[in-house]
């Protein structure tokens, strides 16, 4: 699913799946493999590989508290991901509450496991 006011660079695929909010601007040579879902405003360059299930710019755990309980804060902020970085499966990157958070060029994330093998 691809929203409206969306910019794709050439040779993007696109897995199934995979969803795009409005307002997102991707790069050349990206590739977002089966349930990613990028958010609206994000801002992604080229040569970006996201794996199954990667999240970019759900809201982070935005709250403040009250005298009434939690109340949350608006998370108006965006991601940017520069050139050349790559996002392990099921990863997320939440939206800044103000601003962006970024992902400089060439970052490799992984999704959260060493890779030594389990007991």
């Amino acid at each position: 699913m691809v929203g409206e006011r969306v910019e794709i660079g050439p040779r993007v695929t696109l897995h199934p799946h995979v969803t795009i909010y409005d307002d997102v601007r991707i790069g050349a040579d990206f590739v977002a493999h089966a349930g990613a879902v990028i958010r609206e405003d994000i801002r992604i360059g080229d040569r970006v590989i996201i794996h199954p299930a990667v999240v970019l710019g759900a809201d982070g755990f935005g709250f403040a508290p009250s005298s009434e309980g939690a109340v949350k804060i608006p998370q108006t902020g965006t991601v940017t991901i520069e050139d050349d970085v790559e996002i392990g499966a099921n990863t997320t990157i939440d939206r800044a509450t103000l601003g962006s958070t970024t992902v400089r060029s060439g970052a490799k994330l992984d999704n959260l496991r060493d890779g030594r093998p389990q007991l």
